[in-house]
């Protein structure tokens, strides 16, 4: 089977730039992918890169799109080495919209026919065939907060909009300093809620002993990547000498790398983002044959990304934990952006045809 395959770049700046242990984040760069048969069925995806997290660079990226040629067959999509797990993500997207739903998606919503009073039905999947009626979970959502002392008063606003689970960008100031914020921010959250450290690879093994001394016995969900994915002994000599959870982030861009760290005994948890991994049918196996401990998470993808990474969570059973997807409007732009998840996430939050919408607002920014 071969498909018409066409794709096209964007650079959107971000509404509030994002600060983190590699420095300040302040726009997105990614490639829309598309894909149709014969038939006229249409798939769409999205490639999403972070190269300083450690995927492949959006040139890389743009390489194989320009190589696959206008008329690649399925024996191409699948060639694509492992190491560009963005690339795989999108393609894979895409074909499963056109030829199978080998991630399970669930019925897609629209949401102007929902407030006219259609209620929730299974609706078409987009390309002729009924939308299988699969049950819909609802998860929790882990709201971002800022690095530095901001976090503070985002944390109490976020606990006026319902949330419970919150992820705080640390390794960014002085470590006295950041403890200190730390002790507010306990003082501030209720008993039935859980924060996350994040510390971007930030830390040496001196620095992040300091840090789980001092949140043992503490509500600390888990700390991510205390150390750098260059030192895995220090990683896992943390795991076993701190009650307190880890997670590995950077150390787990893409599948793979996963796997190899489940082989070494890691006891942590894998802070997994889809849209750097790899395949989401590899993903679900993956996970539930090993039963790993995930975290699935964003990485700052458009609403195209991010659409199908929640159909597929949505439609498997693949985690207990919170969704790192609570980042709000990103973008500042709903075309961009979809709807913005709240404390939880159900169908409700699925943007109907965002592949296609946003496909057609890049090519009139084209053409003007």
């Amino acid at each position: 089977m071969d498909f018409a395959f066409q794709f096209r770049s964007y650079r959107r700046p971000l509404r509030a730039p994002l600060r983190t242990a590699h420095g300040w984040w302040a726009e997105r760069e990614g490639i829309i992918v598309r894909l149709a048969d014969d038939s006229g069925r249409v798939g769409i995806g999205e490639i999403a890169p972070i190269p300083w997290f450690g995927t492949e660079t959006l040139a890389e990226a743009g390489e194989i799109c320009r190589k696959l040629g206008d008329r690649p067959r399925d024996e191409d999509l699948d060639a694509i080495p492992p190491r560009f797990g963005c690339v795989r993500f999108a393609m894979a997207c895409a074909k499963a919209q056109i030829v199978g739903r080998d991630f399970r998606i669930p019925p897609m919503v629209n949401h102007s026919k929902r407030k006219a009073g259609y209620g929730d039905p299974a609706l078409q999947a987009g390309h002729g065939d009924p939308a299988p009626q699969t049950p819909l979970r609802r998860l929790p959502v882990a709201a971002l907060l800022p690095a530095g002392r901001e976090s503070r008063a985002t944390l109490r606003a976020r606990l006026e909009a319902g949330f419970l689970a919150f992820k705080w960008k640390v390794g960014v100031a002085a470590i006295d300093e950041e403890l200190g914020w730390l002790d507010e921010l306990l003082a501030e959250l209720p008993p039935h809620a859980r924060l996350r450290l994040d510390a971007n690879g930030a830390w040496n093994r001196r620095q992040a002993a300091r840090w789980l001394e001092r949140c043992a016995a503490r509500p600390v969900e888990f700390v991510e990547q205390p150390v750098p994915p260059s030192d895995p002994d220090a990683l896992l000599g943390l795991a076993a000498d701190y009650p307190v959870k880890l997670a590995l982030d950077e150390s787990v861009v893409r599948l793979d790398e996963a796997r190899d760290w489940q082989e070494r005994g890691w006891p942590g948890v894998f802070v997994i983002k889809p849209a750097l991994a790899g395949p989401l049918s590899e993903l679900a196996s993956w996970v539930k044959s090993t039963n790993a401990d995930v975290v699935i998470s964003s990485a700052i993808e458009t609403v195209v990304g991010r659409s199908a990474i929640l159909q597929w969570v949505l439609a498997g059973d693949l985690t207990s934990r919170a969704l790192g997807f609570g980042a709000g409007a990103v973008f500042g732009d709903a075309a961009w952006d979809g709807p913005i998840l709240g404390p939880f996430v159900d169908a409700g939050a699925i943007a109907a045809d965002a592949g296609e919408t946003l496909w057609q607002s890049l090519g009139r920014e084209e053409a003007s």
